[in-house]
């Protein structure tokens, strides 16, 4: 084994090792409490004019409601009656709704647009 010693002129120091300490500081627990419930989000609800498709005496209509994307959904209802609103699913559904005035409010759940064609309607 050769060992080779460092020249006279290099000066080697001795660094001794560093002590360090570490604490962990006692802090409270943090209140995180949200500005808003973080579920899911209502959409808002689009207003349909069906006066000039469906005369204001018909009680209930026949419509079919075409969505893109075809995943998407669609809740159509009217005004007063928004536990009784009818589902439509896919690219393209076929379904009845009550009437209730000339109006009719859409929400799209996954859907970003929708056409309605109105195929018939009920005046008693």
């Amino acid at each position: 084994m050769l060992m080779y010693l460092p020249p006279a002129h290099v000066q080697i120091a001795y660094v001794p090792p560093a002590y360090v300490q570490l604490v962990q500081a006692e802090t409270a627990p943090l209140d995180i409490t949200p500005a808003e419930p973080t579920g899911p989000v209502e959409p808002t609800p689009i207003k349909v004019d069906v006066s000039r498709y469906i005369p204001e005496a018909a009680t209930s209509a026949t419509l079919i409601v075409s969505l893109t994307p075809p995943t998407g959904q669609a809740f159509v209802y009217t005004e007063g009656s928004e536990d009784n609103g009818t589902v439509f699913k896919g690219a393209r559904s076929v379904g009845e709704i009550r009437l209730d005035g000339r109006y009719i409010y859409v929400k799209l759940y996954g859907a970003t647009s929708f056409n309605i064609q109105y195929i018939n309607y009920h005046v008693p």
